[in-house]
Order: C-alpha cells, then structure tokens, then sequence
C-alpha cells in the first residue's frame, strides 16, 4: 500500500533523489559523457518548497533526455497542490516521475536498475536540494540539446509575470540590452532577484532558503545552470503570490516571448525582474 503525502519524510526523497542520481550517473558512464567536475552542490535552509522545483526542473531535462533517446516521454508531472502547501509527498512524487523517464532511457540502453541506498533518518530538504541540483547539472551534459538561454527566458518571463500581480501594474521598462554577456552575467543577476525575494519571503515570516548554490568559475556556468536558478526564483516569486488572496495566478507561459535567446536577453529580463522586487520590497 503507498504511503499518504503527509506521511512521506525528506528522507524518503533523499533516497529516491539518490536513486536517481545513480541512475544519472550509470547512463553518463554508458553514454560516454563527461562528468560534472563541479563540487557537488550543498545549500543550507531549504524547505520542501525549494526542492519541489528543484525537481521540476529535474524531471524536465530528463523528460527531454527520453526523448532523445527513447522517442517518446512516458511520464508526466503530478498535479501541483497549491505552492504554500508543498510538503516532501509532493516532492517524491516529482522525483518519482523523473525516475520513470530515466528508467525508460536505462532499459534502451540495457543498464540495470540502480541498487536503492540505505535510507538516512537524519536526511534534510536541504540535502535533497543537493543531490538534485547536482544531478541536474549532469543532466544537462547528457543532452543533445542541452537547455538553452530560451528555456532560461521561459522562467524569468513566469517570474515577471507572477511579479506583476504581487506589485499590482504592468512591468517597468525594460534596462538597455547589455550585448555579449555570458551565462555566467544571467546567474549573478538573478542571485541578486534571488536575494529581493528571500528578504522578501522572510519579512512574510516564512522560512527561505540561506543561499542559491554556488556557481563556480564563469566559464563554467551553463545556461542549464542559469535555468535551475531562475527556477529557484520563479518558485520564490510564485511562494508570495501563493501568501495573497490573488485568485488570479499567471498562465504558464505569460510573457513568453518565442525565437532564439541571447544570455544577453534573459539578463534584460531579469533586470526587470529584480526592478519589481525592489518595488516589492518598499
């Protein structure tokens, strides 16, 4: 018989989210990939809030990796309860999704299942967040088409528009367009957003996550790694639009705008993005 959602504990998703960063790492060996030669990430003050879309944006690159290696998804995302609910259920249940993909992309290349670790009682959101956001940098290098500064732009657009409704009027102007910029510019724009909503959050009198995870040298930084990163906001955004009877969320691709994307693109965006949480803040 499962277990209900709120009898699932953050360690059961640590065990999972290991689960699946074993498997991550035995297709990367078999698939002869490069391995991630960052440090693994560790973050401290995470909630279930964090890892949830922490774990969105696991379960997308490895629905994209299905697809490239399998031909079709055959998984799909739970229904989302409300955000200010998330407990560690619905963050298993996202993990739980993501493993089926990857399962599907092991039985085409004849990779056994990965042997479940020991579970750690002592196991915290925070070190959930760790291991999924270590294997989604991995992910990302097993991608044909790795995740680009358009999947970036999708992010902070949704996060620009959940900012709209908390400030209550349209977008301010856009900044001048920055030309040449890098993805490793997009990551410390939005670690500064990053900032405005954790202030923020904690000024609601919520718990918050202490820090964004590191992002290393900047020739290093990939737009992969700026997406989780505008997925991290986008999650904090939505959490304070979650706290206000607003019964009107944003549909989820408002503001998106389509064609190719520049780093330069998404850091004008998300300069926006952080001139709405500044108005926030006041």
């Amino acid at each position: 018989m499962s277990r209900s959602i709120d009898a699932i504990e953050p360690a059961d998703c640590h065990a999972r989210a290991r689960v699946l960063a074993a498997d991550v790492e035995g297709i990367r060996h078999e698939m002869g990939r490069p391995a991630e030669g960052r440090a693994a990430v560790a973050v401290t003050g995470a909630s279930p809030r964090e890892c949830y879309f922490q774990a969105l944006a696991v379960f997308r690159k490895a629905d994209r990796l299905c697809q490239e290696i399998v031909g079709d998804p055959i998984a799909s995302i739970p229904h989302g309860p409300p955000i200010s609910a998330i407990r560690p259920g619905h963050v298993l249940a996202v993990i739980d999704a993501a493993l089926r993909e990857l399962a599907e992309v092991r039985r085409a290349l004849g990779l056994p299942a990965s042997a479940a670790p020991a579970r750690d009682p002592a196991a915290t959101p925070s070190d959930v967040f760790g291991v999924l956001a270590t294997a989604n940098r991995q992910i990302n290098l097993l991608l044909e088409r790795p995740f680009r500064p358009a999947d970036c732009y999708q992010q902070v657009a949704l996060a620009v528009a959940y900012a709209a409704r908390l400030t209550g009027g349209e977008p301010p102007p856009a900044p001048m367009l920055e030309r040449g910029l890098r993805p490793a510019d997009c990551y410390d724009r939005l670690l500064v957003c990053l900032e405005a909503t954790r202030a923020a959050v904690r000024h609601a009198g919520q718990p918050v996550i202490d820090h964004a995870p590191a992002r290393g040298e900047p020739a290093q930084v990939l737009p992969s790694d700026v997406y989780d990163l505008a997925s991290l906001v986008l999650g904090e955004v939505a959490f304070l639009h979650a706290l206000r009877p607003d019964p009107n969320p944003p549909y989820p691709f408002e503001g998106n705008a389509p064609g190719r994307k520049l780093p330069s693109h998404v850091h004008q965006l998300a300069g926006v993005l952080h001139a709405q949480l500044v108005q926030l803040t006041r």
